[in-house]
Parts: C-alpha cells; sequence; structure tokens
C-alpha cells in the first residue's frame, strides 16, 4: 500500500538518532506523536484507528469521488485517513489537530494533506470553512467539551453538509462505573447513543442516523491484540520495553471492556439543518 493512500510509512523508529524514546509516561500516551509511531508499526499502516482501512471503507461507504468536495477531517491524528480520502479522489482533505508534535508528523509523512493546528473546541477560530463533508475517526471521545466541538463543526459545516463518525461509545451507560477507579480511563468520554439526537440537534445537525458497531470492535481490537503480541520484537527494539508493556496492557483493556459491553463503537451520520 502506498503512502498516498495511508500505507505504512518508510520508518516508523523514533527520529532519536537511533535510540529509544522515553517511557509513556501518562494515560494519554497513546494519542501522543510516538504513541502514533508505535500504531503504524503494528497496524502496517499510518491510522490510530480501530479497523483501519476496513473501518475508512464502512465510513466513507457510498461517497463518490469528487476532488473538489471539501473535506474535513476532525482530530486528524497522523493524517493517514486524510490521505487514504484525498487519495481516492473523495475531496480535498483539511485535518485539524490538537497535539503539536502529531501534526508535525502529519506534516512530514502526508505533506499533500493540509494541517492545522488546533482545538476541535475552538476550530472555527483557525479554520476556514465551508466545508462540505467533516468527518472523524475516534477522536472526539478524548474531547472535554463535545457540545462545543459539535457546535463548532457545525458552524463550519456548508448548509447540506454530511457529518461522518466513527466513534468509541458507551452502549449500555456502563463505563464510567465500569473503570471508576482507574486514571488509565478518567480522560475517555465514548459517545452515549441516547444522547446524541438532542447533543447533535443543538450543534445544527439533521437527519441522525446511528449504527452499533460492537461485533466489528469485538473484531477489530481482537486482531490488534493478536498483531501486538506477533509484533512484540519489533515494538521492544524500537520502542523499548516499557511502550510495549503500555499498549500491551492499553490494549487488551480497551477489548475487555468492548466484550462485556462496557464500551463500544458507533457509527453516525448526520446532515447540516442550515
Amino acid at each position: 500500500m502506498s503512502a498516498a493512500g495511508g500505507g505504512r510509512p518508510q520508518a516508523t523508529s523514533p527520529p532519536t538518532g537511533g535510540s529509544t524514546p522515553a517511557p509513556p509516561d501518562a494515560p494519554t500516551a497513546m494519542n501522543n506523536a510516538t504513541g502514533k509511531r508505535l500504531l503504524a508499526l503494528i497496524r502496517d499502516g499510518d491510522f490510530a484507528h480501530p479497523g483501519e482501512v476496513a473501518a475508512n471503507e464502512l465510513l466513507f461507504a457510498g461517497v463518490q469521488p469528487r476532488p473538489s468536495r471539501r473535506i474535513l477531517d476532525a482530530g486528524c491524528g497522523g493524517a493517514g485517513t486524510a490521505s487514504w480520502v484525498q487519495g481516492r479522489g473523495l475531496g480535498a482533505v483539511t485535518g485539524i489537530e490538537i497535539d503539536a508534535a502529531t501534526a508535525r508528523l502529519a506534516r512530514e509523512r502526508h505533506p499533500e494533506v493540509t494541517i492545522v493546528d488546533g482545538d476541535l473546541q475552538r476550530a472555527a477560530e483557525v479554520l476556514d470553512g465551508p466545508f462540505d463533508l467533516v468527518y472523524s475517526m475516534t477522536a472526539i471521545y478524548a474531547v472535554p467539551a463535545q457540545a462545543t466541538a459539535f457546535g463548532e463543526l457545525g458552524a463550519l459545516a456548508a448548509p447540506g453538509a454530511e457529518l461522518r463518525l466513527l466513534e468509541y461509545a458507551d452502549p449500555e451507560g456502563r463505563f464510567s462505573e465500569t473503570t471508576s477507579g482507574n486514571p488509565s480511563w478518567d480522560w475517555w468520554r465514548p459517545l452515549a447513543p441516547r444522547d446524541l439526537p438532542e447533543l447533535l440537534t443543538a450543534a445544527g445537525w439533521a437527519s441522525l442516523r446511528v449504527r452499533d458497531l460492537h461485533q466489528e470492535f469485538v473484531n477489530w481490537y481482537g486482531d490488534l491484540c493478536s498483531r501486538i503480541d506477533g509484533k512484540r520484537d519489533e515494538i521492544v527494539r524500537d520502542f523499548g520495553q516499557g511502550w510495549y508493556d503500555f499498549v500491551a496492557r492499553e490494549y487488551a483493556g480497551i477489548l475487555g471492556l468492548v466484550q462485556e459491553r462496557a464500551l463500544g463503537g458507533v457509527l453516525v451520520t448526520a446532515s447540516a439543518s442550515g
């Protein structure tokens, strides 16, 4: 797979003159630039979301190529999905990323995509709309003020624009109770499907459709955990034992929560009501 299609970058090891990076020092470590590099090694592609290309194909099903379409990737990470979208002629993608180091990594790997540093909660301050399609791949769950973020995205949308989300969800309202007391999960805010109609309507989105992705997430995370185990030697060599232990524990924990339905996934589509 080519880099333009979101393929594996040429160098996944950390750019530290051959030395391994410092061990992860926070529960959010997989969201920083080193975490993104590690995920690229594990996933054989520049993606940080579950399902990789299969998830991309699910999210963009039915979208026809139109290079002039303006597309916003809300929380673009390393821009692998943005590159995949643009490489298929679906539109011209602009990505917004809050982590400066990750934004630099995205520009280095995918110079064909426009990357803007910024916070989704203040996206309209740094982005020039309108956009014809707005999407996000497992990024909204990490936003503290989700209603504000959805409002900002709505303000940037063209009349009739599409919103497409593939996100973590709290399908039965048990996520907080199940993870209580574990700092690894304190910063997670998976979407509550029952709250989405009110949340998105208030932000200017209509014609909401929500599809449960429980089985897909079980399959995707089971496969990911197997790949982490299979690439243990490569991970330890390039990133160190601390990172291997962290990533193995992190994704085994996610898989366990998904299997017991304390965590899940949803595919959400809507359109701008303006």
